[in-house]
């Protein structure tokens, strides 16, 4: 269960600055958005299972919202709701659990990638990967860019018609550009002028390694406490707050085990996808409407308990 972290922020928009050691996490969920001096429901797509966010009034309605939050996504993590109720006022609430899945497991393992000054454990493929395991992974694998270890676009085919496009990239300013841009970048056909600029598919010259992620974080929403609801006449909104936990771990499999240890940097592999610095990922829709669900920018990763400290 990941626990509220000052190092990971929840922003309000995808313009939101990119500061540096943090990990910057949008979601475009919450239920609610100024509107005319109001607080008006946002239009959503029907049926969002990762999802569940409402108005509140009691500390019965509180309760029921938890409950529910437990059913479909397990254990609420600490700080994710409030306490109590905001008195006799309405508290508007939402939880995101967002978790892409893979129809094949990726690898994984203990020691894979060397982020800072720590080694973490990795998803991904590898050259001594066994073959069946690779095959099924690998077609779930879309090379959109590559011009070297800290440049580089792919997406991971996920379950449910959702694409996870991984990037390294610089640090953005916001993540409104470096979203737009990857984004771009993965909608294009694949042809043979982009194989021949950097988009040849994954093949066995190519390492892939993704620090699994934990991560959860929540925002109050200032600007909507003491609010009047759009649709209603009662007292304004006395509270108003998102969390979101974000977990991106391949589904991988039970980690090989210990060896050698190959963090991704050498003449061993023609071509590295390896995140083993500051990263974008950005989790999308369908690909009829390739919504964003859900961006993050991955700068400050701790290392699970028991991990392995770098060389100094």
């Amino acid at each position: 269960m990941p626990t509220m972290s000052r190092a990971t922020v929840l922003v309000p928009s995808l313009s939101s600055p990119v500061a540096p050691e943090q990990n910057v996490i949008f979601s475009p969920d919450f239920p609610l958005e100024e509107r005319g001096g109001k607080a008006a429901a946002v239009p959503r797509a029907a049926g969002v299972p990762w999802s569940v966010g409402r108005v509140v009034r009691g500390e019965a309605s509180l309760l029921e919202l938890r409950q529910e939050i437990a059913r479909r996504f397990g254990p609420v993590p600490d700080g994710a709701l409030p306490e109590s109720a905001p008195g006799d006022a309405p508290g508007a609430y939402a939880f995101s659990f967002v978790r892409p899945s893979f129809p094949s497991p990726f690898a994984s393992r203990r020691e894979g990638v060397l982020f800072g000054e720590r080694v973490l454990p990795c998803f991904g493929l590898w050259r001594d990967v066994d073959d069946a395991t690779w095959s099924r992974a690998a077609a779930q694998v879309e090379v959109h860019h590559h011009r070297g270890p800290d440049d580089f676009v792919i997406a991971l085919e996920a379950r449910g018609e959702e694409r996870v496009v991984v990037a390294r990239c610089p640090r953005p300013e916001t993540l409104e550009a470096a979203v737009a841009q990857v984004v771009a970048m993965a909608r294009k056909p694949r042809s043979w002028l982009r194989r021949w600029l950097g988009a040849k598919p994954f093949d066995r010259d190519c390492a892939l390694k993704i620090p699994p992620l934990d991560l959860c974080a929540v925002r109050v929403h200032d600007e909507l406490i003491g609010m009047p609801l759009a649709d209603g006449d009662g007292p304004p909104l006395g509270d108003a707050r998102h969390a979101v936990r974000f977990r991106l771990d391949g589904d991988a499999l039970a980690p090989s085990e210990p060896g050698p240890i190959t963090l991704g940097r050498g003449d061993m592999y023609d071509r590295y996808f390896v995140c083993d610095g500051p990263f974008l990922v950005v989790v999308l829709g369908g690909p009829s409407r390739d919504e964003v669900r859900l961006a993050a920018w991955i700068e400050a990763l701790d290392a699970p308990e028991g991990a392995t400290a770098a060389a100094p």
